[in-house]
């Protein structure tokens, strides 16, 4: 088992999960090129059997760099009222390095509380700023070119960071860290079309909660 993985047993907590996927016990990244899909830091089930709201959960799944099992949540969550989980929509969007996506669900949420959380008030110009920063070191990044340091990319993971840990913050406020067996109220309404579909990616049965 890893140095920075924590015990795969009950006494796994929301705090020793999360302090796993952080710095200093794990680097943050930013984007995950070139590698995509890319390695989990630690097995997936020790954030699922957290059994967290699903937008905390996505998130971890985030700083997991488990971006599949984050998007598997997100798309149940893709519209009003659901802010917190569209604007993760766009950051992980960010992370895998899909900038103009990224753009785009930045912009819906721009005027709702989690945004300003990260970015306060009036801050799209500044998040569209960081977007830039990020596009602009997306090459030194696939190139793995980071060995040496690069003040550019260091400054975009800082800020990167920040906004993740805003979002966080917000989020623990607002869902809370405690259990939440049942999901199937954050379910949100989608088209018919796009419905039919999530449902069809919901396994169901034993083990799985309900969305």
């Amino acid at each position: 088992m890893s140095s920075n993985q924590p015990s795969s047993t009950s006494s796994s907590t929301y705090e020793s999960v999360l302090a796993s996927l952080l710095p200093p016990k794990s680097p943050h990244v930013f984007l995950t090129l070139p590698i995509s899909p890319h390695k989990p830091l630690i097995p997936s089930h020790l954030i699922t059997t957290l059994s967290l709201h699903p937008v905390l959960e996505s998130f971890l799944h985030i700083l997991n760099l488990d971006l599949s099992s984050a998007h598997f949540l997100l798309r149940h969550m893709q519209a009003a009222p659901a802010f917190e989980a569209m604007y993760l929509h766009g950051i992980l969007h960010r992370i895998e390095g899909d900038v103009d996506n990224a753009r785009a669900w930045y912009r819906d949420v721009k005027e709702t509380d989690v945004f300003r959380a990260a970015w306060e008030e009036g801050g799209l110009e500044r998040a569209m700023d960081f977007m830039g920063k990020v596009e602009g070191v997306k090459g030194i990044v696939r190139g793995g070119k980071l060995n040496g340091g690069d003040g550019e990319v260091d400054e975009v993971r800082e800020e990167s960071l920040m906004e993740l840990k805003a979002v966080l913050g917000f989020c623990e406020i607002f869902f809370g860290t405690g259990k939440v067996e049942d999901a199937s109220g954050v379910w949100v309404s989608m088209s018919e079309k796009n419905k039919d579909i999530a449902e069809k990616m919901i396994a169901g049965g034993e083990g799985w909660r309900r969305f």
